[in-house]
């Protein structure tokens, strides 16, 4: 009886039903709810501190005073092999640069990549060798964020897995699914909002750099009387390798959220976190396998995806004995490693998610 006395136009809008939140929605809650945090704050702190001290530790290594004590180091060095060179006889250079190549020739028996040098055993040392280069900007700002990556890299970690497990600890998670059940799209909410949490730390530290580099080679600008030698050109772009540097945090950041929703335990996670640096990094790596199991593991990777490829030392054994050799953990197996190794752990978290109880 009721539905007879509605319209027709009344009836379309009674049935309509409202769709929600959109999951691009969602993800600006999450993202919302991780800066008002106070832990984000204290990141953000943390990031700036450690900017700052490694831009004054920079700013006293290239000051104009420590340069030039440098250079006269330098070449006090050099009048001293100069001299000593002078006072050795042909014969002697002859007999100490044939010891040389016999050494060089038995190493090269058991590794033919080995190399002793001689060649160059009387050549005095160039400034290049001794650290004696022009300040060059893009090479400061590059090893300022090389030098807080890993720490970057842990603060995003640490954010995006606090962010996740205090929440399952204080009871909001069940709270918030009431409101959004659909466990999929919140969790993948949750897991991008950490990212992009990574994200912003990475675009930070790398920002502050470059403005730390800014400042201290306009401090610092060497005199072009003292006559340091140019910086030569970089093996690859400034720019793709400070790129990397914010992908590597981001995935941080990411990495946090996605053992945050498996162990759902803040103290869980930094537990994990220890545990695997000593046990995983430091002892089987280098115990288990004479050093291959390395490129399975986080950290040869990262710095292979950082530095466009890595090296490592694996133990050779021999009928005369073993001995340390060196090899090559390429940059394309530190990038497929790291995603392949963020996309399971997404999906094997989402899982967990979907099935596990929140209470």
């Amino acid at each position: 009886m009721s539905g007879t006395l509605l319209t027709a136009e009344a009836r379309a809008k009674a049935e309509v039903r409202p769709t929600g939140t959109s999951f691009v929605g969602l993800v600006g809650v999450e993202l919302r709810r991780l800066w008002w945090r106070r832990l984000t704050k204290a990141v953000l702190v943390a990031v700036v501190v450690l900017v700052g001290v490694a831009t004054y530790s920079v700013h006293q290594q290239i000051r104009p005073e420590a340069i030039a004590q440098r250079l006269d180091d330098y070449r006090a060095m050099v009048a001293e092999q100069q001299r000593q060179l002078d006072a050795m006889s042909p014969e002697d250079k002859a007999a100490q640069l044939a010891e040389c190549r016999r050494g060089e020739a038995a190493a090269q028996s058991q590794d033919p990549n080995a190399s002793f040098g001689c060649d160059r055993m009387f050549a005095l040392p160039s400034p290049e060798s001794f650290g004696l280069l022009n300040t060059a900007r893009d090479q400061v700002t590059l090893g300022l964020a090389k030098t807080g990556v890993y720490f970057f890299g842990f603060l995003a970690f640490l954010l995006g897995a606090s962010f996740i497990a205090a929440e399952f600890a204080s009871g909001a998670m069940g709270n918030w699914l009431t409101f959004q059940p659909r466990r999929l799209r919140v969790g993948a909410a949750k897991l991008l909002a950490a990212l992009g949490g990574g994200l912003a730390i990475g675009v930070l530290g790398v920002g502050l750099s470059a403005a730390g580099a800014a400042l201290v080679t306009t401090v610092n600008r060497p005199d072009a009387a003292v006559g340091l030698p140019e910086v030569p050109p970089a093996g690859g772009s400034v720019t793709e390798s400070l790129l990397r540097i914010v992908a590597v945090v981001a995935l941080g950041g990411f990495g946090g959220a996605v053992v945050g929703l498996l162990l759902r335990s803040t103290a869980g996670v930094i537990g994990l976190v220890i545990g695997w640096s000593i046990v995983a990094e430091g002892f089987v790596a280098n115990v288990f396998g004479e050093g291959r199991l390395q490129p399975w593991l986080l950290r040869l990777n990262i710095d292979a995806f950082l530095e466009k490829g890595s090296t490592y030392v694996v133990t050779v054994c021999r009928a005369d004995g073993c001995t340390g050799q060196s090899a090559v953990n390429t940059y394309t197996h530190g990038w497929v490693y790291l995603l392949t190794f963020a996309l399971v752990g997404a999906a094997l978290a989402l899982a967990s998610f979907r099935r596990r109880d929140v209470t």
